[in-house]
């Protein structure tokens, strides 16, 4: 009997090993980075307002781990789904819909401590035209462009969050996150 529910267990824990990890939530949660606290909510409608098919590709690195994946973003102006692709797996899906509804689903690769609000709110940096930015971050984060485009993401007291680069000729930009220590590049395919 011991023998049989052993093997029971062993095949429960064999079956979920590979399984992915959902979440769900009725509003997205704030973000406190910097010392500021970010109302997600105004994020995620600024978000909303995105329409159409983006994709980017992303090349980077967080502490000694490469990372190379794609970000596929489809907005209707009511839902927003944002994918990110490595070679041969998808790792994670988040989607968005009003009122400001959130779910998302991470592979097992992906650290259980990864928030969605996180990716959002660096997408939001990387892909909103800077007013609609401006107005979904205001009061808790300043953002200053400058006019090649190059974008800073500041805390209060002027502290450093993120920083866009201005696109290269081959339309590259760099991301530094400079509160977490990754950077990628990106690049619109």
């Amino acid at each position: 009997m011991k023998k049989l529910a052993f093997a029971v267990c062993a095949m429960l824990l064999a079956a979920l090993a590979g399984c992915s990890t959902t979440l769900v939530r009725g509003e997205p949660i704030s973000v406190r980075i910097g010392g500021a606290e970010v109302q997600m909510t105004c994020v995620v409608e600024a978000l909303l307002s995105m329409k159409g098919v983006r994709v980017q590709a992303l090349n980077g690195a967080w502490r000694d781990h490469a990372l190379q994946a794609q970000c596929v973003m489809k907005g209707d102006g009511e839902k927003l789904t944002v994918v990110f692709l490595a070679p041969q797996i998808r790792l994670v899906t988040i989607n968005v819909e009003r009122p400001h509804a959130l779910r998302c689903e991470r592979a097992p690769q992906i650290p259980s401590a990864f928030e969605p609000e996180n990716a959002l709110l660096d997408l939001a940096f990387v892909n909103l035209p800077v007013d609609e930015l401006r107005h979904a971050l205001s009061p808790a984060l300043r953002v200053e462009e400058n006019a090649d485009g190059a974008r800073k993401l500041l805390a209060p007291g002027g502290t450093l969050v993120a920083e866009l680069s201005a696109p290269r000729a081959d339309g590259v930009r760099k991301y530094r996150n400079a509160i977490y220590g990754y950077e990628y590049e990106i690049r619109e395919i």
